[in-house]
């Protein structure tokens, strides 16, 4: 049975989109300090006004931090994650206009994200929604001469299709999550760039797995390991943080060589890569905190047979 929309929400998507052809005309035209000026607002706006988004937020932070930091820095953190998230999203516009340039003057890229780019090999990039993960993707698209990525449908398709055509202005090519996989193997076995965001719920009942995260078991999806076990690809992990100024620094701080791929055990590769890139995110995460998304179900399911004490409210 189709759940019929309410009048409300049936409002909200028909004003979505033509909101979003706004601001894409109207952001990438803005100077570099207002856009910035009202990602600050935007994220002040959520925080104050959106209990569900400090609630969640702050149980997330709770988890992952108890009692080692006071409440005021976590309410300090959350706000800055809420101002990044916007920050972001407007970025995607803003960068949508004179792209390749404005990343030559506002993303400073690390000499070994350079190098790594620069080779034409077959690579699994993952980063996650830390920093602002729109932005490396559009630079793995430059560097790499294209990028195949998987992105997750939306509820408004009219808002969907305007941010994959500003995601693929510089060469990404945006795949649905039903059927990727065989385009994604595709693009790896062609020497190929893959992006992934792995730092969400992958259900358990549709292929999600189970690894520490902050102490608590939480889903994700194995896909990178299972990807670079197939294809022989290489797997970076790399984000970028925006900086006081206004720019962004791109790092890769991990990089997992094909050849040692190669010699895992195939039986057991796909879960310990899974396993090492979600220490990733803790590590980046526990190094600038304010960088990542808190206001989402991050520890939604519970392993089988697992107590939920200690688990977020939501938790299930």
């Amino acid at each position: 049975m189709v759940r019929k929309k309410s009048p409300g929400l049936r409002l909200r998507q028909a004003l979505e989109a033509p909101a979003m052809r706004l601001g894409l005309a109207v952001v990438p035209r803005l100077p570099r300090a207002a856009v910035r000026w009202l990602a600050c607002r935007l994220g002040d706006g959520a925080y104050l006004f959106s209990a569900r988004s400090r609630r969640l937020g702050l149980a997330n932070l709770d988890l992952a931090f108890g009692a080692t930091m006071p409440p005021a820095e976590k309410r300090r953190i959350l706000r800055a994650s809420l101002r990044n998230f916007s920050l972001t999203m407007l970025d995607l516009l803003w960068f949508s206009r004179n792209s390749a340039a404005r990343m030559e003057r506002w993303l400073a890229v690390a000499p070994s994200m350079r190098d790594a780019m620069a080779s034409r090999v077959a690579r699994v990039g993952v980063t996650g929604h830390f920093g602002n993960w729109e932005l490396v993707g559009r630079y793995w698209a430059l560097a790499a001469g294209g990028l195949t990525s998987v992105a997750m449908p939306l509820k408004n398709p009219a808002v969907g299709e305007l941010l994959r055509e500003a995601r693929e202005l510089t060469g990404q090519q945006i795949v649905a999550r039903e059927g990727a996989l065989k385009k994604l193997v595709r693009a790896l076995r062609d020497g190929g760039t893959v992006g992934l965001l792995l730092d969400q719920n992958t259900d358990p009942g549709e292929g999600g797995t189970f690894a520490d995260f902050f102490g608590k078991p939480a889903s994700v999806s194995p896909a990178a390991g299972v990807l670079a076990s197939m294809t022989g690809a290489e797997i970076i992990f790399a984000y970028a943080l925006p900086q006081p100024d206004g720019t962004y620094r791109g790092e890769m701080p991990h990089r997992i060589p094909a050849a040692e791929i190669a010699a895992m055990d195939r039986a057991t590769a796909a879960q310990e890569l899974t396993r090492r890139i979600t220490g990733f995110y803790e590590e980046a995460i526990r190094a600038h905190p304010e960088c990542w998304l808190w206001s989402y179900k991050r520890w939604r399911h519970v392993p089988p047979g697992l107590p939920k004490d200690g688990f977020p409210y939501y938790a299930k």
